[in-house]
């Protein structure tokens, strides 16, 4: 087995990957950096590594500590700190600094981590880019009322994700429930929170993929189910 065969082997103990870390080759210290089994001692020390590919795999490992991962939020490459973005150790301090990085790919890091505070989260919410503010969306930290002002994005993709959202109040979910777009209907109609008075609503939709999962939804009465099989026999004619 090469040295790099054995930076690579889950199995491989923290002990011989600390020595490998210090490895000339960075393609060893690399797979150090990667490894599931790597201490967070010896992950602090390549978190130094001249390496950018190293110091990202450093920010992704899920024993990076807490600490390791507020010095590489300042690392100069931004790969980097967007792994630390995503990092679920990362804290919620340093995600709410990161939250106002200048580079986008970084905030959106920061709106799909389960860390970030709702506070964060509602700063993302006004981000420039459709696809941070889907992060926010989709976050399980997100207050209703971000949600509720997400509710009305121009971007249908956002809605979309608050309607999958299970934060999401009823009252938006109805909003939501007359939408332009047959997915935001769709996903309203597969929200555990939606109402019965809004899948009744739903259950003469235009669009089978919403109907079908009207009459699959745990809050559907036998009203609904009987409501969506007629608009199916009634559409099929």
């Amino acid at each position: 087995m090469n040295k790099i065969q054995l930076a690579q082997n889950p199995n491989t103990s923290p002990e011989v990957l600390q020595s490998l870390a210090t490895d000339k080759n960075y393609g060893v210290r690399w797979c150090v950096a990667e490894n599931p089994n790597t201490s967070s001692e010896t992950l602090k020390t390549l978190a130094t590594d001249e390496n950018y590919t190293v110091r990202w795999c450093v920010a992704k490992n899920p024993n990076t500590s807490v600490e390791t991962l507020q010095t590489l939020a300042t690392d100069e490459d931004y790969y980097v700190r967007r792994c630390v973005a995503r990092n679920p150790n990362t804290s919620p301090e340093t995600l709410q600094t990161l939250a106002i990085n200048e580079n986008f790919n970084v905030r959106w890091g920061v709106a799909k981590n389960p860390n970030t505070s709702p506070e964060t989260l509602k700063t993302l919410a006004t981000d420039e880019y459709y696809f941070v503010r889907c992060g926010v969306a989709e976050n399980p930290n997100t207050s209703s009322e971000t949600l509720q002002s997400l509710a009305t994005d121009k971007d249908s993709d956002v809605r979309c994700c608050v309607a999958e959202n299970p934060n999401t109040s009823p009252e938006v979910l109805q909003s939501l429930a007359t939408d332009e777009y047959s997915y935001v209907r769709c996903c309203v109609a597969e929200n555990p929170n939606t109402s019965p008075e809004v899948l009744q609503s739903l259950a003469t939709d235009k669009s089978s993929n919403v109907r079908y999962h009207v009459g699959h939804h745990p809050n559907a009465t036998e009203l609904i189910r009987r409501l969506v099989l007629m608009t199916d026999s009634k559409l099929a004619q």
